[in-house]
């Protein structure tokens, strides 16, 4: 076993025990916080990446209002977090109006801190709105089982039998077998916490459930990897050895929380 492989094994095997945890006895604030830590990281993460130049004063103002949008989710304020993200859009604005220069390129660091706040807490933030649910420490731990043994297998399986590129351009490590491969892992591990804690769920629903968040999983994946792409960067960061940055290991999750999210909501 490579080094680098030893520590993302390593790695794995403090960090899960300890997010089982949170979850389990933490209770409602103590899986916020465990959120808006992990949004507070990761936004800290895409500024290093996409905002290098910003100022210290930018940074703080930016982490303020992206710890509001959590908020606004545990005051379970749609509201709140509409007002939130309308403020950081037009605090923004203002910031590069004061800043802006002949020849700058303000509107691409507007977009930039715009699409900051949308990417990392707010769709990071739906996972306090899925705790809420009845059964919702059931159903964090039904999205989180999925996704991390999706990512698994799609990992082993391609290293295996890889012989398809997925999308060469984006992710040259990733293949289409390996993608298939984790999408039975999804299905596996979805439909055993269906027949185990969630019996109430029709199977068509679940299966059709457990696709989506397969395949939404994946699709943050690759969102991410394009980005990091675009400045030429591997991992976001360091937080976790042999893992990357906080981005790299919720990459999958900032599109699978919506998704389950609205899917339960408005289909079931």
């Amino acid at each position: 076993m490579s080094s680098g492989h030893m520590k993302r094994v390593l790695t794995s095997a403090v960090a899960l025990p300890v997010l089982a945890l949170v979850i389990l006895k933490g209770g409602r604030t103590g899986f916020t916080l465990l959120v808006a830590l992990t949004a507070a990281v990761g936004l800290l993460e895409y500024h290093a990446l996409f905002l290098p130049r910003q100022t210290l004063a930018a940074k703080g103002i930016g982490l303020i209002l992206g710890l509001g949008v959590i908020g606004s989710f545990y005051t379970k304020g749609i509201g709140a977090t509409s007002g939130i993200l309308v403020l950081a859009f037009l605090g923004s604005a203002i910031g590069c109006l004061a800043r802006w220069k002949p020849g700058g390129s303000m509107a691409v660091v507007l977009y930039r801190q715009v699409t900051g706040f949308v990417y990392v807490p707010f769709l990071l933030g739906h996972l306090i709105w899925v705790r809420d649910w009845h059964k919702g420490v059931i159903w964090i731990f039904f999205v989180l089982a999925v996704l991390f043994a999706g990512d698994t297998a799609a990992y082993y399986v391609g290293k295996a039998f890889g012989r398809h590129k997925l999308s060469p351009n984006i992710s040259p490590g990733k293949t289409v077998e390996g993608a298939l491969g984790g999408l039975v892992a999804n299905l596996l591990v979805g439909t055993l916490f269906k027949k185990c804690w969630l019996p109430e769920l029709s199977w068509g629903f679940c299966v059709g459930l457990v696709v989506l968040l397969g395949v939404a999983g994946q699709v943050g994946d690759l969102v991410e990897s394009m980005l990091k792409r675009s400045v030429d960067l591997k991992d976001s960061g360091r937080a976790f050895p042999g893992h990357g940055g906080v981005l790299d290991r919720v990459d999958g999750l900032l599109f699978a929380a919506p998704t389950l999210y609205y899917f339960k909501t408005y289909l079931l």
